[in-house]
């Protein structure tokens, strides 16, 4: 028997439906206050199947994020291929933690702490379409915590001349006796000279 019109019409209104019932339940929540908690949907009871959540944490230049969990409770599955948290930057992956205890081909993040290099980092909670036993997922922190610059930074060039202060959430630079700071806040010249000279060695 061939498939009439009305019949074809109602099998593409159900893979429609479908399609649309499995992306509702993925959705991303945006944060950015300086700590927090994220948990995974419906816990401390178990967490619902086919599910997706990402949380993409921001705080302001000069911090990093630090995340730690309380409690991780889920399916164990090889390398992390059902359920699974991702955490990661815009383009790192720091951490995927799954199961309930570290094994080979597992990770769970234990005591573990995750540190993002800068001011952003996305965590995102993935469970497949079915569980066979009951899962409780996880409980996890986050913070903002302050990048010391002056221990950190990679840059020669924005680097401080002589002296550099680390303060939350930035660092300032000063000069040793005789010298004056220049306009560029980084370097440091004699205070009886006009000139600025930048190279640490050289023929004058």
């Amino acid at each position: 028997m061939r498939p009439t019109f009305m019949s074809f019409r109602w099998l593409l209104l159900y893979y429609a439906l479908c399609f649309s019932l499995s992306k509702a339940s993925a959705h991303t929540v945006e944060l950015n206050n300086m700590f927090g908690q994220i948990q995974s949907p419906g816990y401390p009871d178990s967490y619902p199947s086919d599910s997706e959540v990402t949380w993409n944490i921001t705080v302001p230049d000069g911090f990093r994020i630090k995340l730690y969990f309380m409690h991780f409770n889920l399916e164990s599955s090889y390398l992390c291929e059902y359920d699974y948290v991702k955490v990661e930057t815009e383009d790192q992956v720091l951490a995927t933690f799954c199961g309930r205890e570290t094994t080979d081909t597992e990770q769970t993040p234990g005591q573990e702490v995750v540190l993002s290099p800068g001011s952003f980092m996305s965590i995102t909670f993935r469970s497949d379409f079915s569980n066979e036993e009951r899962f409780t997922g996880f409980d996890a922190h986050y913070m903002a915590v302050d990048v010391d610059e002056c221990k950190e930074r990679e840059d020669e060039e924005l680097s401080c001349d002589h002296y550099c202060h680390n303060y939350i959430g930035g660092y300032y630079c000063s000069c040793r006796f005789g010298y004056i700071l220049h306009t560029d806040n980084r370097t440091c010249r004699v205070e009886c000279s006009d000139n600025l000279f930048t190279q640490r060695t050289g023929v004058i």
